[in-house]
């Protein structure tokens, strides 16, 4: 019974609050900044982090700051709004939840809402609480509202692949302890 709910179970979205800053996860989705830039200009937080990752598309091989530095993406998110992530960029949820709350408590800054699509939610915010709990930070689920149809997801090629992928990559971190 419980898998027809297998998709619904993936996501986890709380009311947007106030915070110190608003983290976009990478993977190129491309409705995670601009929620996340409307977030910031709701006053949600002032402060954007982003992660650097490469961009393919069109026959073009570059970066997010390349492209946010040519006035491609996010032309109005002034420089001093924004904290990029690179040097490497990411390689995984866990990797940037670690990366992220380090550049949090650097800054002396203590609360972010989490960017992410919604399939995405729940294992994101688990990874990101645990990472933030151990820093004294608190994270927040507000993720994009998913274009994927999760209720039925089994009917749907693309819906199946996302959630079965992402209840193996959740299962994944369970026998390593990053819940916690």
């Amino acid at each position: 019974m419980w898998l027809l709910f297998a998709g619904a179970l993936l996501i986890d979205v709380e009311p947007p609050a106030r915070a110190d800053a608003i983290i976009v996860l990478a993977g190129n989705a491309p409705d995670r900044l601009p929620w996340a830039e409307s977030l910031r200009y709701q006053g949600y937080a002032d402060l954007l982090v982003v992660s650097d990752e490469p961009v393919h598309t069109h026959g073009l091989e570059t970066t997010w700051s390349a492209l946010h530095a040519a006035g491609v993406s996010a032309p109005e998110l002034p420089d001093s709004a924004l904290v990029v992530l690179t040097n490497p960029p990411p390689e995984s949820t866990i990797d940037e939840a670690r990366r992220d709350a380090e550049i949090l408590e650097s800054r002396g800054l203590h609360s972010a809402l989490l960017v992410t699509d919604a399939f995405h939610s729940r294992r994101a915010w688990l990874l990101f609480r645990a990472a933030f709990a151990r820093r004294g930070l608190s994270v927040r689920s507000v993720p994009v509202a998913d274009s994927l149809d999760l209720a039925h997801w089994w009917q749907h090629p693309v819906s199946a692949r996302r959630v079965l992928e992402e209840w193996a990559k959740l299962l994944w971190y369970v026998p390593q302890g990053a819940y916690w």
